[in-house]
């Protein structure tokens, strides 16, 4: 329920409270990559993606396509990449019209997530 709160809170009046959910034993650690399409650059995608991924103790990375999309590939636990999803849609300045998603093999080399330019 702390997620949610968060959701409704995390734009308002210059909040940035800190993500809070609950840890579980039975999460599954997963690598996907995540295609966006639609007004995701120019915007501060990159930011908020570093931002909330690493509130979210997720790493991977996060960078602009040219043809206007932006590629994360993030690592973690499934219940905080769920998370991830919906902080990034919670962000009112973007405007995101389709996201591709794709299962990956976990790295496990990765200590942080970073954009990469």
């Amino acid at each position: 329920m702390a997620l949610f709160q968060w959701l409704k809170n995390v734009y308002t009046a210059g909040q940035q409270p800190a993500v809070h959910i609950p840890d579980s034993p039975h999460a599954l650690l997963v690598r996907k990559r995540f295609h966006f399409f639609g007004l995701v650059q120019g915007v501060g995608f990159r930011y908020e993606a570093q931002r909330i991924a690493s509130q979210l103790e997720l790493v991977g990375w996060v960078r602009n396509q040219g043809d206007g999309s932006v590629v994360v590939e993030i690592e973690g636990r499934a219940n905080y990449i769920e998370a991830f999803l919906l902080g990034i849609e919670a962000v009112p300045r973007f405007d995101i019209t389709d996201i591709q998603a794709e299962d990956l093999p976990l790295s496990r080399t990765e200590t942080s997530f970073r954009p990469i330019y």
